[in-house]
């Protein structure tokens, strides 16, 4: 039996993150994602890597003044996808990564979330599509094992631009790396026109789910214009047992029309039309 909803806290980055919370709360979901992506979040990178604990204390007490809990954290430790990530070959970058990933370990085990989301790596220029996965299998399975020393999970986001675009590679990479699960967004495969079909094999490993209405060539639109086999997807998460929360994602960028949506009507919209198949499920 699913859990129940959660929505990012990254859906609204122009506002404090004590009314971001707030707001999630009024939207009716009963969990919040947070998101460390450098700089870019409320919760940054520069700040859980110098003062975990604390970083971790203060951001419990807003969540827990709101009456939520902690559904999922999400790691992004640059603002570029090569730099920082798995498959980065830039002299100390993954000396760098793990002790960005040990800290957050440390605030995810505060916050009591489940455990940590991030981003898989990328093809670098002159690398093989197989020595890209055989080098961020490696350097996951050992992320994977510093968090399972805490009790935590450790899953990737397949996207667009990434080195798992399409649900074969992704099923590839979870072959290489036992210890790791997924994050599934949907709309990354739906952007790339992959069906939801195609990605219902990857339930068995999907320890996170992320969800915005989204379509072949759209990334992010209206739940009224949603092109996703959202039906679909929740009954596969159903039947095949998945136990974890279903995150409202909406963001708010230029990056593929993705400041073209009203946030916050949308994501009350997309509780309750989750909400609504969750029921019939």
């Amino acid at each position: 039996m699913v859990l129940g909803l959660s929505c990012s806290d990254y859906t609204w980055p122009k506002l404090s993150h004590e009314s971001v919370l707030k707001v999630v709360s009024e939207l009716g979901f009963k969990a919040v994602d947070i998101g460390i992506f450098n700089t870019q979040t409320h919760v940054t990178v520069p700040d859980v890597l110098a003062e975990p604990v604390l970083v971790a204390n203060r951001t419990l007490d807003l969540v827990r003044q709101e009456g939520l809990v902690v559904a999922d954290v999400f790691l992004t430790s640059d603002s570029t996808l090569e730099k920082l990530s798995p498959t980065s070959t830039l002299d100390g970058d993954w000396e760098k990564l793990q002790e960005i990933f040990s800290a957050v370990v440390r605030f995810t085990k505060i916050v009591g979330a489940k455990g940590i989301t991030l981003l898989p790596g990328v093809v670098e220029p002159g690398v093989s599509h197989d020595e890209a996965l055989n080098l961020s299998a490696q350097r996951l399975s050992v992320l994977a094992s510093l968090a399972l020393k805490e009790g935590l999970a450790t899953s990737v986001e397949p996207h667009v631009g990434s080195l798992i675009e399409d649900p074969t590679s992704t099923l590839k990479l979870l072959e290489l790396c036992p210890g790791l699960t997924i994050t599934l967004d949907p709309s990354h495969f739906g952007f790339l026109g992959c069906s939801v079909e195609s990605m219902l094999p990857l339930i068995s490993r999907t320890r996170h789910v992320q969800i915005r209405p989204a379509g072949p060539g759209v990334m992010q639109t209206r739940v009224c214009d949603n092109q996703l086999n959202l039906e679909l997807l929740i009954s596969g998460l159903v039947k095949n047992g998945y136990s974890g929360w279903i995150a409202s994602e909406f963001v708010w960028m230029e990056k593929w029309g993705c400041d073209r949506v009203d946030n916050t009507t949308e994501s009350y919209f997309l509780r309750e039309y989750l909400q609504k198949l969750l029921l019939n499920n």
